[in-house]
């Protein structure tokens, strides 16, 4: 009699009734770890914001790696802690970098935000004062004596040449659409997205007198040290780059940006929307460019030059020093 070998079933590819194929689960991607940034923007939040609140947003910052978190204080607050290398990134004008440079600072302007200087001096229309030569003989009222209003307010007098001995310039903190309309100054330093904008919409009629048609001098940008410029590149280019692609999107998307916004800066209320859409729209204007980020040299030199001949500084400065290109080209 033949043995009869038991057969071994070796089932290839092929199922048994009864049988289910067990598949091997993926692995789970590894989580990606964001660099966290802390950046100085500014002393409260505010719909001027906007390209930030879009950036956090809409993932722009997250797509380069980083999870930004936005700080509100004094601008140059925030320059000093960049420029002691205990912040890497703040937002901050040329003319605070000029300062910080000045004090031995090693500060480094690396993307150009604002195309127009924001500050300029709005009158009530019925005062009659539209140009600079007509501010003379009359009161000037300005938050104080620093930062970028005191710059601007220097800069115009420079620019068009005014007799600045004849003119009453008064502290007033930040009242200056009360002072105005109150009568308590002739015309007062301010923002063109901010003071001019609540008083057209509360129905006044305003003349702005814009620093920026006068003189351009740098305003507002992305600021690193010449440290992080050094030792982490590809982080300040990462960062100009969320920051840019941010800038980009509100300018093609004001009413997207706009609700973004409003779900970062809870003083947003409905009744008060319609002005600060307003405000938004005029930050627009003064955002737009056919070069995002890029810094102009001359605007450098133009500004130095009038900073030291209004006395602000009489620092002998490498204007090459305080800012590049490098990252946003």
């Amino acid at each position: 009699m033949h043995k009869v070998i038991p057969v071994l079933l070796i089932v290839l590819g092929i199922a048994l009734p009864g049988c289910q194929m067990v598949a091997t689960p993926a692995p789970s991607p590894t989580p990606v770890v964001l660099q966290s940034i802390k950046l100085g923007v500014g002393y409260v939040p505010n719909v001027q914001f906007a390209p930030f609140y879009v950036a956090q947003a809409k993932g722009f910052f997250a797509d380069q790696g980083l999870e930004v978190t936005l700080e509100h204080g004094f601008e140059h607050d925030f320059v000093a802690l960049v420029g002691q290398g205990e912040r890497q990134f703040a937002v901050a004008s040329g003319d605070q970098i000029i300062l910080a440079r000045a004090q031995k600072l090693p500060v480094v302007y690396v993307a150009k935000w604002y195309q127009r200087f924001p500050v300029a001096v709005m009158t009530l229309a019925q005062s009659g004062i539209a140009t600079p030569k007509q501010l003379e003989g009359h009161s000037v009222g300005i938050p104080g004596t620093f930062g970028a209003s005191y710059a601007g307010w220097k800069a115009l007098v420079y620019a068009a040449g005014l007799d600045e001995k004849s003119i009453r310039l008064e502290s007033i903190g930040f009242t200056q659409a009360e002072a105005v309309t109150q009568g308590r100054v002739d015309a007062a330093v301010v923002y063109i997205a901010n003071e001019p904008v609540q008083l057209r919409q509360a129905g006044w009629s305003v003349n702005v007198i814009e620093v920026s048609d006068y003189l351009n001098i740098v305003s507002n940008g992305l600021v690193t040290n010449e440290a992080t410029i050094k030792e982490r590149p590809d982080l300040v280019r990462r960062m100009v780059q969320g920051f840019l692609q941010g800038l980009q999107y509100t300018l093609a998307h004001p009413d997207e940006a706009f609700a973004i916004a409003r779900r970062m800066v809870p003083e947003i209320t409905d009744q008060n929307a319609p002005i600060q859409r307003a405000v938004l729209e005029a930050s627009l204007a003064l955002w737009r460019s056919d070069t995002p980020g890029l810094s102009d040299r001359k605007a450098w030199l133009d500004t130095l030059e009038a900073m030291r001949a209004t006395g602000l500084t009489q620092a002998d400065l490498d204007v090459d020093a305080m800012f590049t290109n490098q990252f946003v080209q």
